[in-house]
C-alpha cells in the first residue's frame, strides 16, 4: 500500500506512454478453415454487444466451419457461473465476456490464456487485416497487466481484446427541462439545488427527476457514482498509498449522492441495476439520467425501444466542488479460457469478433462505443450518431470531451471486486438506514484494509 497508483490512470480514448508493445505479427493470409469442425462455447453477459453479435454468429460459422454455442446471463449470475467454471478448470467456456476488473482475479489465478503469441502467429493472424495498431491504445492497454497487485496496469501480457468502451454522461429530456424552466446543471451543486424541481407529470403518470444504478454491487463506487466520487477528488488510494474510502471528500460526495437520490428518485431507487437504469430512462419516466453509460444512447435513440427517441439530449458530467471533472472508464472485453480444448479456434473467434469490419457492423447494430480508430472514422457510423442529441453532433461531441477525463483510476488487484462490494454496501447502508455516512464508510475502509493485508 506504499506505492502510488496514480500512474495507473489512463485516458479512455488516448495513447498510453510506456506500454508493453504487442509482438509484430507475420503477414501471411489467415486460413480461416484451419479449425473446421470444432465447437466453441461462449459465456455472454446480457448487453447491447450480445444483441448485435447473435445474428452474426452464423457468418462466423460459414467463414470458419467452427460451430458456436453460447449461454447468455445477466451480469451477476453470469460472472458467478463463469467463476465456478474457471476455478474448476473444466474448460466449459472457451471464450467469455469480461473486463479488466474481472481479469485481475482471473489472470492472477492462471485461468486466462495470454493472447500475444496468437497475435504474433502468422498462421493464425493476418497482420495487415487485423491491424492491432488500429485499436485505440489506451483501450487495448486496459487488457494488459503484469500480475503484480497494486501496479503494472497497461504492462505485461495481453489477457483480453476489447469489444466496446464506455464512459459516463448526463442524459436529459430537453422539452421537459424547458417546461420546468431548468438548464442542464454545470456542477453537482447546481444539480442538488434543482433536485426538488426535477419532477413532472406525463401521459403514463408521474415523471421522476433522476435515475441511475444504485444496487449493492461493485460498479456503484467504480463506475457511475464512482464518476461523481472522482470529480470530488476521491480515488480509492491516494498518492501516498492511503485508502480514501472514508476521507472528507468521500464522505461529502456520498452525502450529496444520497441526498440527490432521496430528493429526486422514487422509492426502490436503491436497487436499480444498469439495465433498469437504461430502460427506466428510455421509458420516459425520468427527467434525467445521472452519470450513466454513454453507450445507452443506442437504446435511447431507437424508437422501437424508447419512448423518448425524439426528446433526449446529452451533457458532460457535472463539475465537483473544486471545479474538477473526472469520469470512470469501462472496457468490455473477451478473453480465452486457459483450460479450453480448442484454443486455435477460440483465437480465430476472438480475431474475427474484434476485426475491423465485424466491429463496425456491431456498432451500427447498437454496440457502442468503438474501440478502433477505423470504426470512429466509418462514414455510416458517423452519420448514424450525428443525429443523436438535442442538436446534431451533440452525442459525439460530449462523448469525445468526456473521454478526455475518463480513466481507470483503481489499482489492479485480484480482490478488488470484493473490496468494492464492501464499499457499495456502506453507501447503501447510508441510504436505507439513515445511518452516519462517515461511520459507515470508515467501517468499510477498515474491512478493505484487512482484505489488502490478507
Amino acid at each position: 500500500m506504499e506505492r502510488s497508483v496514480r500512474a495507473l490512470a489512463f485516458g479512455l480514448m488516448c495513447s498510453v506512454a510506456g506500454l508493453t508493445a504487442l509482438p509484430t505479427p507475420g503477414s501471411a493470409e489467415t486460413n480461416w478453415k484451419q479449425a473446421e469442425g470444432a465447437t466453441l462455447n461462449l459465456l455472454l453477459i446480457s448487453h447491447p454487444f450480445v444483441d448485435a453479435l447473435k445474428p452474426m454468429l452464423a457468418e462466423f460459422t460459414a467463414k470458419t466451419g467452427i460451430k458456436v454455442t453460447f449461454e447468455e446471463l445477466a451480469e451477476q449470475p453470469g460472472f458467478e457461473k463463469l467463476l465456478a467454471d474457471l476455478s474448476s478448470k473444466t474448460g466449459a467456456y472457451d471464450v467469455f465476456m469480461t473486463s479488466p476488473l474481472n481479469n485481475w482475479q482471473y489472470a492472477s489465478a492462471g485461468w486466462l490464456e495470454p493472447l500475444d503469441d496468437y497475435i504474433a502467429n502468422d498462421k493464425l493472424t493476418d497482420a495487415a487485416e487485423y491491424d492491432v495498431k488500429d485499436f485505440i491504445p489506451g483501450i487495448l492497454a486496459s487488457g494488459r497487466w503484469t500480475l503484480e497487485p497494486m501496479k503494472g496496469l497497461g504492462e505485461g501480457k495481453l489477457w483480453a481484446v476489447p469489444i466496446n468502451a464506455e464512459s459516463y454522461q448526463l442524459a436529459y429530456r430537453p422539452n421537459l427541462m424547458k417546461k420546468l424552466g431548468l438548464e442542464v446543471p454545470k456542477t453537482y451543486a447546481d444539480l442538488l439545488a434543482m433536485a426538488p424541481k426535477l419532477k413532472s407529470e406525463g401521459p403514463d403518470g408521474p415523471i421522476h427527476g433522476l435515475i441511475t444504478r444504485f444496487d449493492k454491487y461493485w460498479d456503484l463506487p467504480y463506475l457511475t457514482f464512482g464518476t461523481m466520487l472522482q470529480s470530488y477528488g476521491v480515488e480509492m488510494v491516494d498518492a501516498s498509498g492511503k485508502l480514501q474510502i472514508c476521507s472528507d471528500a468521500s464522505v461529502k460526495a456520498t452525502e450529496d449522492f444520497v441526498k440527490l437520490i432521496r430528493t429526486a428518485s422514487p422509492e426502490g431507487a436503491g436497487a436499480f441495476t444498469w439495465d433498469q437504469a437504461m430502460q427506466g430512462f428510455a421509458s420516459g419516466q425520468y427527467v434525467m439520467s445521472l452519470n450513466e453509460a454513454n453507450l445507452f444512447a443506442s437504446v435511447y435513440e431507437d424508437p422501437k425501444q424508447s419512448k423518448i427517441a425524439d426528446d433526449v439530449g446529452y451533457a458532460l458530467t457535472p463539475l465537483g466542488p473544486d471545479g474538477k471533472r473526472a469520469a470512470a472508464a469501462w472496457v468490455w472485453s473477451m478473453s480465452m479460457n486457459s483450460a479450453s480444448s480448442h484454443k486455435d479456434a477460440a483465437w480465430l473467434f476472438l480475431e474475427w469478433v474484434t476485426s475491423k469490419d465485424v466491429m463496425v457492423k456491431m456498432h451500427l447494430a447498437g454496440n457502442m462505443n468503438p474501440v478502433r480508430h477505423s470504426a470512429w472514422a466509418d462514414a455510416e457510423l458517423a452519420k448514424k450518431v450525428e443525429s443523436w442529441g438535442e442538436v446534431p453532433g451533440q452525442y459525439r461531441k460530449v462523448t469525445e470531451e468526456e473521454s478526455e477525463v475518463a480513466a481507470v483510476r483503481f489499482p489492479p488487484h485480484p480482490e478488488l471486486t470484493r473490496m468494492l462490494d464492501r464499499w457499495a454496501g456502506a453507501i447503501q447502508q447510508s441510504y436505507f438506514d439513515n445511518g452516519n455516512v462517515r461511520e459507515n464508510l470508515c467501517a468499510a475502509q477498515a474491512d478493505v484494509e484487512q482484505m489488502l493485508s490478507e
